[in-house]
């Protein structure tokens, strides 16, 4: 990593939840336990393109696509409980000219806070940034605004999917030579040789590093692993072994795992 790079690390307290669904589906919609890297990127490209005054599009793709380029790492550290919930709801809809009815189960993930022992749960999110990169498609003072969009994220998401950002730390980010240590942060799975100990989730996601955001229908998967307590319900360290093309970062004493 030649270029210099710096890290954004928000952290959000969410209203209720988040509804991500997973594609090609239609009717039935399961949902996603936890929110993609391209969600995250889009949550903090909204905000970016409404202050820059930009085109929510760019060509064909989501505006979030300008910022995907100059993202080395993107992924969060969950501090809540993950309910996954169905709403069945009737709908109405003509077919063949004629008025049919049915039932549609939409998936959600619920958070809740009720008997928790920390005092308040959000997921934080993490972003380091190519500075070099960032400025070619963002333009100068590249730091300040996107500082500004992150503390201007309203949602993870649907436009239902509120969030508020409760916190933010920014600063240089730097890469360790070390191939082995512990990360609280979802990192994809090929980034890793092994993992060496710790408790996670896995979310199959559209592989962001790869693919463009808006169009997944020749996207490839990648499963995300998201290092969690399912029993405390909070983030808890795994330890791993690094596969040659990544590396860690130090982003303010905790490390997560980029692409080089």
């Amino acid at each position: 990593m030649s270029n210099p790079l710096f890290f954004l690390k928000v952290g959000c307290i969410l209203h209720w939840g988040w509804r991500l669904n997973l594609v090609p589906f239609s009717k039935s919609r399961p949902p996603l336990l936890a929110p993609p890297p391209t969600t995250l990127i889009g949550a903090l490209a909204y905000p970016l393109s409404r202050s820059l005054k930009l085109s929510e599009t760019f060509g064909e793709y989501s505006g979030a696509e300008r910022l995907r380029g100059s993202l080395k790492y993107v992924g969060l550290k969950i501090n809540l409980p993950l309910i996954d919930y169905f709403d069945l709801s009737k709908i109405t809809f003509f077919y063949r000219k004629k008025a049919e009815r049915d039932a549609v189960a939409i998936g959600k993930t619920y958070t809740l806070f009720k008997g928790l022992k920390y005092e308040v749960p959000t997921i934080t999110i993490c972003y380091v940034v190519d500075e070099e990169v960032a400025r070619c498609s963002l333009g100068e003072d590249v730091k300040r605004k996107l500082i500004e969009a992150a503390i201007g994220i309203t949602r993870i998401g649907s436009r239902e999917s509120l969030a508020t950002p409760l916190s933010l730390s920014y600063g240089e980010a730097r890469s360790i030579s070390q191939r082995r240590g512990k990360t609280g942060f979802s990192f994809m799975r090929r980034s890793i040789s092994s993992l060496l100990s710790g408790d996670f989730v896995g979310v199959e996601v559209v592989d962001w590093e790869k693919y463009p955001i808006g169009d997944y229908y020749h996207a490839g998967r990648e499963l995300m692993i998201i290092p969690y307590d399912s029993i405390k319900y909070v983030s808890k360290p795994v330890e791993v072994e690094l596969s040659e093309d990544y590396t860690f970062v130090d982003v303010g004493g905790e490390l997560v795992i980029a692409r080089r």
